[in-house]
């Protein structure tokens, strides 16, 4: 039995292309791997896509969707909407007793000459460089390719989740060397720092540098891999709403760090903005837990409180062996 082996025990087990175990490795390979599964290949029997009414809808406006302005101006829009709500939400809103305990730096207030000030230097760094790159795009990048099939559901989630951690690792070295280099935090990324107290507004508050790294990052990293569109421009509005929802300065009920440990979300970025040398970590939490860099309020209380109970005091080392009275 030429693809049949046998155990030291003596329990024999099939590795023949159509056994059950050689199938299900090649379909793990092939998703792990990013490799497209075809409808004759597909591990569960048929290839079921949820998402192909959705791309077929999409595919209406197929004139649109290929120039290569789209991706950049697509970006922009989740930018502009997280702004416009949360700027509103800051103004209007901000006052109501909901946002108000959800809060983090409640001494802090949101004003419009703050906001202001932060949309200012974001319009010229838009003027300047997002608008002039989005332009060259139609020199250089020609124009998408769309497929008439959709992304399976695993393809689409497994690469966003590579895209994520990838980003996430990478930025937290560039993140860090950008605070231990003093002339690299003088000179770039001071100007994030200018507000200790994060909005929505000011999550793009950056240095034309940064800004032209994490952007080329953030668009550049699915060009690696055999990207669907979809997934691409999904992977824009999971990227972009992320950043700024740990921008916010709210820890609203329903936001991801509630539910998942490993999220940072916005109370550890709000840490980062107001404690500069903690909670270097984008979006996971991972390495700042590894390197002894996540804090949190409660941290920050209980090293007060510790602190309260020994001032004044002489250590007691100093003190050993000494007589007391009372």
């Amino acid at each position: 039995m030429g693809a049949q082996k046998t155990l030291s025990d003596g329990i024999a087990y099939d590795l023949s292309p159509s056994s059950p175990l050689i199938k299900f490795l090649i379909t793990l390979g092939s998703i792990i791997t990013f490799e497209k599964i075809g409808a004759s290949e597909s591990f569960f029997g048929s290839d079921f896509r949820l998402l192909q009414p959705v791309w077929s809808q999409l595919l209406r406006f197929e004139t649109i969707l290929r120039s290569p302005l789209f991706p950049p101006f697509f970006a922009l829009s989740v930018d502009y909407l997280w702004v416009i709500v949360f700027t509103f939400i800051d103004l209007k809103l901000q006052h109501w007793s909901y946002f108000k305990k959800a809060k983090i730096q409640k001494d802090r207030k949101v004003t419009w000459p703050l906001i202001k000030e932060s949309l200012k230097l974001q319009a010229w760094n838009q003027i300047l460089w997002i608008y002039p790159m989005a332009l060259v795009q139609l020199i250089w990048v020609p124009p998408t390719f769309l497929p008439k099939l959709a992304p399976t559901i695993t393809e689409l989630f497994f690469q966003i989740l590579f895209y994520w951690i990838a980003f996430d690792f990478s930025y937290f070295w560039f993140h860090l060397l950008h605070h231990r280099v003093r002339f690299l935090y003088r000179w770039c990324h001071s100007v994030h720092h200018m507000y200790s107290s994060p909005f929505c507004a000011a999550a793009q508050h950056l240095h034309p540098f940064e800004l032209f790294f994490v952007a080329t990052f953030i668009t550049t990293i699915p060009w690696a891999l055999d990207t669907h569109p979809l997934t691409y421009w999904t992977w824009f509005v999971v990227a972009q709403s992320v950043s700024y929802e740990v921008h916010t300065g709210y820890d609203l009920p329903f936001m991801p760090h509630r539910y998942f440990s490993f999220y940072s979300g916005a109370p550890a970025h709000d840490m980062h903005h107001l404690r500069p040398l903690t909670c270097f970590e984008p979006w996971f939490n991972y390495l700042d837990k590894m390197m002894g860099y996540n804090i949190t309020y409660e941290d920050l209380k209980r090293m007060a409180e510790e602190k309260s109970k020994r001032y004044g005091l002489y250590d007691p080392e100093d003190e050993k062996g000494l007589q007391k009275i009372n």
